[in-house]
């Protein structure tokens, strides 16, 4: 099967995460290094970030989840991103959100923070999280009610306390103080926005009223919830777009020459119409061969089997999902180091359990739980590995 993925990262069909081509995770800590960190590696790739970002008193990193290569594509030459556009990046694997946050929160890759997607799935208390909400995936009890921290299920320290510059997140206010948000800025201030416009005032605020450097986090998440729910290419994504990177540039104007801005993304989407979205629900074959449901994402979904069961779980995945996903055993994926350089930490190998499926077409796979309705399916997608998904912006001003 190894052989086969390579025969999709050479044709095209899919982008081979590395740690040798500029990505997310060499951003972060070229950041993390202008704002004082000063014990993160400098591999070529952060060198040449660090020197395209330049020294600055003020760093503003605007995350926009979502943002993918195919839709500044659509953005008119005069857009601020398409302005200032640097180069392009790739997002680390899995491409999803959680995964993604937690490397920015960080400046490490999946295979030792040790978050494998939406859902991670924890061996060793017999536990699967939903990693963002930080709840239990079934029942949805927050995981502080069963004394588990955030600290006690990443698998790395966040950067932010490490930092020299004076530190401040912002983010939508629903989720700007839960568990996991606190954790990912190590105690610093955090503060939340109802509309965009309010975001881009609290940064412009922060920068402006600063008695010294400071590092401003602007994490935006619209372009995403758009696109999973009408998809990449509906005709209203551009325009949302539009709307964020005017005020963008808003921002530019009004902290000029004081602030670099960096804007960047966690991973871009991909349509997958609903009639190639497989949902496994209770009493499925397949999962009688699993020690718990699929975890990761319906792009990338991760698979725990039996003892004993390996052999059948093979042959009935490859027969019917073998025409849209490739079955990889996880050895072969750390060897192939797509998840991060070098062998996975130990607790990160026992996340990943014991296969992956990579889709290589327009399709998902994902548990369905008997007591949860089924309501219209997401049509913009991610966590894989096609350019559609891996191709983010790196724009700096």
């Amino acid at each position: 099967m190894s052989d086969a993925i390579e025969e999709l990262f050479e044709d095209g069909r899919l982008v081979r995460p590395s740690h040798h081509t500029p990505n997310v995770v060499h951003l972060v800590r070229a950041i993390a290094t202008i704002c004082g960190v000063s014990d993160l590696e400098i591999s070529p790739p952060v060198r040449q970030m660090i020197d395209l970002i330049g020294p600055a008193e003020h760093v503003i990193f605007a995350l926009l989840d979502g943002l993918g290569m195919n839709v500044v594509n659509r953005l008119p030459p005069t857009s601020f991103v398409r302005k200032h556009l640097k180069m392009r990046l790739n997002a680390s694997c899995p491409s999803t959100t959680a995964c993604a946050l937690t490397t920015v929160a960080t400046g490490g890759y999946p295979n030792r923070h040790a978050i494998t997607g939406w859902f991670t799935h924890m061996p060793d208390i017999g536990m699967t999280v939903t990693t963002l909400p930080f709840c239990e995936r079934f029942t949805k009890q927050p995981l502080i009610h069963r004394g588990i921290a955030v600290k006690d299920v990443i698998g790395l320290p966040p950067l932010i306390p490490r930092m020299t510059h004076q530190p401040l997140s912002v983010g939508p206010a629903d989720i700007c103080d839960t568990p996991y948000n606190l954790w990912s800025r190590g105690g610093a201030p955090g503060m939340g926005y109802q509309t965009i416009p309010q975001a881009i005032d609290r940064v412009i605020e922060h920068v402006l009223q600063a008695a010294g450097p400071t590092y401003t986090h602007l994490y935006l998440p619209e372009i995403d919830t758009i696109c999973h729910r009408l998809g990449v290419t509906h005709e209203s994504v551009v325009p949302l777009v539009e709307d964020i990177d005017a005020q963008i540039e808003r921002l530019y104007h009004a902290v000029g020459d004081r602030a670099r801005i960096v804007v960047c993304a966690d991973h871009g989407l991909i349509d997958v119409p609903p009639a190639d979205q497989t949902l496994l629900l209770d009493g499925d074959p397949l999962l009688d061969l699993l020690e718990v449901p699929p975890s990761g994402d319906a792009r990338l979904p991760i698979f725990h089997v039996r003892e004993g069961g390996h052999e059948a779980f093979i042959s009935l995945f490859n027969e019917r999902f073998g025409d849209g996903m490739l079955l990889l055993r996880t050895d072969h994926a750390e060897a192939m180091e797509l998840f991060g350089p070098g062998p996975m930490s130990p607790l990160a190998r026992r996340r990943f359990g014991d296969y992956i499926a990579v889709a290589y077409r327009a399709t998902t796979l994902a548990y369905h739980p008997r007591d949860k309705p089924i309501r219209h399916l997401y049509l913009g997608v991610h966590a894989g590995m096609s350019p559609q998904e891996m191709a983010i912006p790196l724009v700096i001003a």
